[in-house]
């Protein structure tokens, strides 16, 4: 089975796990200082700060605003839906922005028809790894008085124009889970350039320096995973996972389980350390991906349209993910019957436009609709790559 994911695991981190069973608290309290500087100078802004999840920070960021109750954020029409969630759990109104059909990125010009006197934030979320028009963002944010949030949930490691996504806005939120570029297993970063700005989020996340335990149990599984999905094992549950009925009840319970959040104590100096050896070679990894990448697209058939990116861009592919030509169902199975696992809809990501009631965010749901996720990791050989195309071009 080729899966469509793969955690990016050391083989020396139950070794360092063990080591930092031995640390004294202190020592733990200054591994997370050190990787929050390092965090900092890797992205290019003066202030990174830990937080529990990528959504606590997103969440500590809108807090720190100080908004009122109504005002409202310009969100994706295709991201996760849980974002808008928690918007909307503050009080606030999230409202949906239609994408770039090619990109798969919020649009520019989107974003412009829906602001508003009640605007006060945009969310700028570089999906997939694939840098946003972040420029035109930031341009119409200094023009209208609005606070630019970029969403690199996905895009730690790219680059727009030479420069770090999650550096052009006014603060930026990240996400360290299990399977994002650098996994800390759990975790998430605020970065920022406005001081005042950092100092509110460091209070309301509660920035104590507390030292905290290893995360056994999502090493276990993240290991679990690795071995597991590769084999024939997982095909029983890959194939439940294609079928329309199970494939909503399946993902609606792998999403609560990956939604909640530990308080800010639980990012342990190990995590924090571990942050810094997995950074250390994020550059060289995307390297391996966008290589991966380029031959994948130069095999696939003109009738399948991979994510464009953007002029000056540098993407992490933390996702491939291209338009077929019509409904991808059932090619998805063919694919799974093949020894291929390939995720659609939900997996990938959300039509928000739906779920928040907007009519007028047609790309949006002919993305949502069409969209399927391929393979792709570092660790994906050549001839792979070119089994899975062929597979696949011989479907349509």
């Amino acid at each position: 089975m080729l899966p469509r994911r793969k955690a990016h695991i050391l083989k020396k981190e139950l070794f360092l796990g063990l080591s930092s069973l031995f640390k004294p608290n202190e020592e733990l309290s200054a591994d997370i200082k050190k990787w929050e500087e390092e965090f900092a100078r890797f992205i290019g802004t003066k202030q990174a700060i830990c937080a529990s999840s990528g959504r606590q920070a997103m969440q500590a960021i809108l807090q720190a605003l100080e908004l009122k109750a109504g005002d409202e954020i310009i969100v994706p029409a295709y991201t996760l839906k849980e974002l808008a969630g928690i918007i909307a759990a503050l009080g606030l109104k999230p409202v949906a922005a239609d994408i770039d059909p090619h990109t798969f990125n919020i649009s520019a010009e989107a974003v412009k028809k829906k602001i508003n006197l009640r605007t006060k934030v945009i969310l700028a979320t570089h999906l997939f790894g694939s840098p946003c028009q972040i420029d035109a963002m930031v341009n119409l944010g200094r023009e209208k008085s609005i606070f630019v949030m970029e969403d690199c949930a996905h895009s730690l490691g790219a680059k727009f124009k030479g420069q770090p996504t999650g550096s052009f806005g006014d603060a930026a939120f990240f996400s360290l889970e299990v399977i994002k570029p650098v996994n800390t297993y759990g975790g998430g970063m605020v970065a920022t350039n406005n001081e005042k700005l950092a100092g509110k989020i460091r209070q309301i996340i509660g920035n104590t320096g507390k030292p905290a335990g290893i995360p056994v149990k999502k090493m276990l599984l993240a290991r679990l995973e690795n071995c597991f999905l590769p084999s024939v094992f997982s095909f029983p549950g890959l194939y439940l996972l294609a079928s329309p009925y199970w494939h909503k009840k399946i993902y609606s319970f792998y999403r609560k389980i990956q939604g909640g959040s530990n308080p800010r104590a639980e990012f342990s100096g190990f995590q924090a350390f571990l942050g810094m050896e997995k950074l250390s070679s994020l550059e060289q990894r995307i390297d391996r991906r966008n290589s991966n990448a380029r031959l994948l697209i130069s095999l696939l058939s003109p009738k399948i349209e991979a994510q464009l990116i953007l002029e000056g861009a540098n993407p992490n592919y933390y996702f491939f993910v291209a338009l077929l030509p019509d409904d991808p169902w059932k090619k998805r199975k063919l694919l799974l019957l093949q020894g291929i696992d390939a995720g659609i809809e939900a997996e990938i990501a959300d039509d928000c436009a739906q779920y928040l009631g907007a009519q007028d965010c047609p790309a949006a749901a002919e993305v949502f609709r069409r969209a399927i996720q391929l393979p792709l990791h570092e660790g994906i050989s050549e001839s792979r790559i070119r089994r899975m195309v062929q597979i696949l071009n011989k479907l349509l």
